[in-house]
């Protein structure tokens, strides 16, 4: 009976092994992936006044929302760039090489999902459908550099600072309302940790499950956290106006 409950548990820890492995493999592919050129052209020709350093990052916010996705694949996140959209456009229509960088950054194919943009004016109900997409992405400051741009997510903010006509611009009051929310889950999130280990450390009881987050297990390979605070003012160079830049897919 013994050895039957220590095989099991062995090969418990392999296959969590194994997860964690792929897991960190996938992240890294998405730290290193480099677009084809040839995505970079297809969008200049359609906003020929960026420049390079534009165009580059573009390709920075659309890792952004792939590293978004790798942090919580079952939600159906919105895209909330419409430059990084148009770029994922072009991707897509490499269709064999999409597919292949698909199984290889998540094991699954990540379709392109239509989605209306929470821009001025939007309702409460397209607010609140672009909060996960804000909270994601304010999350990838571990695992990417350049994660914010003027305080706020670059995939929110690439679209006015790249000052495309057809941008979806996000007014400040709209950006403060998602990161007052994040910060509200946060500072929750960070109060139940502290209760639990307060329950814990009193007595000589461990958590075994083991089930702290696969994201957790690859915090190490992180390319670097972008400097900025997190602020959620519309300041800086990503703004232009009285917006900052963003929207969703279509």
């Amino acid at each position: 009976m013994f050895l039957i409950f220590a095989a099991l548990v062995a090969a418990l820890l392999a296959v969590l092994g194994w997860r964690s492995l792929r897991k960190r493999r996938q992240l890294r592919f998405l730290q290193q992936y480099r677009f084809d050129a040839a995505y970079r052209k297809a969008l200049w020709r359609d906003y020929p006044h960026l420049n390079d350093a534009s165009l580059a990052q573009a390709e920075e916010a659309l890792r952004q929302f792939f590293i978004m996705h790798w942090l919580a694949p079952r939600p159906q996140l919105q895209m909330p760039s419409r430059l990084a959209d148009a770029l994922w456009h072009a991707f897509i229509l490499d269709t064999r090489r999409y597919q292949q960088f698909c199984q290889q950054a998540f094991s699954h194919m990540f379709h392109h999902l239509p989605a209306q943009p929470a821009s001025a004016g939007a309702s409460q109900n397209q607010a609140a459908a672009m909060q996960p997409s804000w909270n994601a992405a304010m999350q990838t400051r571990r695992y990417m550099v350049g994660a914010l741009l003027g305080g706020i997510p670059l995939l929110f903010a690439l679209d006015a600072a790249a000052a495309i006509d057809d941008g979806w611009l996000y007014p400040p009051d709209l950006l403060g309302q998602w990161a007052a929310a994040f910060a509200q889950a946060a500072a929750a999130a960070s109060n139940s940790t502290d209760n639990t280990s307060s329950g814990v450390s009193g007595s000589d009881h461990r958590d075994d499950s083991g089930s702290a987050g696969d994201s957790a297990d690859v915090a190490s390979t992180s390319s670097g956290a972008d400097s900025d605070g997190g602020a959620s003012s519309c300041s800086g160079s990503s703004c232009g106006g009285s917006s900052c830049g963003g929207g969703s897919s279509d």
